[in-house]
C-alpha cells in the first residue's frame, strides 16, 4: 500500500476509538480515528497498520484482513475467542484491554517487517 507510517482504527465504539487515538497519541503514534470502514477508505491507501474493531461486520473484517496482502498489519480487538489464524502480520488483542496493550501491538508489528 504506502511507505508512510500512519495508523488507521476503524472501531465502532466512540469511547473506545477515542481511548485507542489518545493511548497511541501518547506513545508517539499518530492514528486516524473511524467508526466505519467507507469513511476510512482514503485512510487506508495511506496507512501500514489498520486496527479492526472484530464487532464491525465481517465484511469489514475480512476487508482488513485483505490488506495484509499489500503489506499493512493488521490489528484485531477480539470480543470473543475467534480462530483468526496464524499470521505474522495479524495481532489480535482481546477486550477488555489498555492503551499499552494497543500502543504495544502496533509497534510489535510495525517492527516485523
Amino acid at each position: 500500500m504506502s511507505d508512510s507510517s500512519t495508523v488507521v482504527a476503524i472501531v465502532k465504539d466512540p469511547a473506545l476509538l477515542r481511548s485507542i487515538g489518545f493511548a497511541l497519541n501518547a506513545h508517539g503514534q499518530a492514528v486516524e480515528e473511524f467508526s466505519d470502514w467507507a469513511t476510512a477508505a482514503a485512510a487506508l491507501k495511506r496507512a501500514d497498520c489498520v486496527i479492526i474493531d472484530a464487532c464491525l461486520p465481517q465484511a469489514t473484517v475480512r476487508d482488513g484482513f485483505k490488506l495484509t496482502q499489500h503489506g499493512v498489519k493488521l490489528v484485531i480487538l477480539a470480543e470473543d475467542d475467534t480462530d483468526y489464524g496464524a499470521d505474522a502480520s495479524v495481532h489480535v488483542l482481546s477486550k477488555p484491554l489498555t492503551g499499552l496493550d494497543i500502543a504495544n501491538a502496533v509497534e510489535a508489528l510495525r517492527k516485523h517487517t
